[in-house]
């Protein structure tokens, strides 16, 4: 199936392509008009989120792959993390968070290729941390440096 010109989601690498599972607005609209339009965005309820996961391509260090959130699931991750989640943004968030991730995986695979992990079955991911208040040596260096962090 193929998609419009202007869509940048690749329809061919996903299992169920469809215009149903792109989450890119195919619809040209304004950025303001949500702000100026006299109809208000349908609301959703946090209850009628999804609660259907999507395996991953990454495999996992026993057996298996990693398994995506669900939308129900990055909502109330969202939520305790104090970050003012809106429950209509879910279907859009979430099929975007798997395919960064997803091309993340392949570029940790076309960097470790050659590299012997092979050997040992295969390159697994053995965890996913975020860790964003933590500062990397760079940014250590750079506050030492006197250059001001970014959020």
């Amino acid at each position: 199936m193929s998609s419009s010109p202007q869509c940048p989601v690749d329809h061919n690498q996903q299992q169920a392509s469809s215009a149903d599972s792109c989450p890119v607005q195919h619809k040209p609209r304004s950025t303001w008009s949500r702000f100026f339009s006299d109809t208000p965005a349908p609301a959703v309820s946090p209850n009628a989120l999804s609660i259907e996961r999507q395996v991953s391509s990454i495999p996992r260090p026993n057996d298996g792959n990693w398994v995506y959130p669900s939308e129900a699931q990055f909502y109330a991750a969202m939520a305790r993390k104090n970050h003012s989640p809106e429950a209509a943004d879910m279907r859009t968030i979430v099929p975007i968070h798997n395919a960064v991730n997803e091309r993340a995986w392949a570029e940790i695979i076309k960097w470790e290729s050659g590299r012997g992990g092979e050997a040992c079955g295969g390159v697994k991911l053995v965890n996913f941390k975020g860790r964003p208040n933590d500062k990397s040596p760079k940014a250590r260096l750079n506050m030492l440096l006197g250059c001001a962090l970014t959020s």
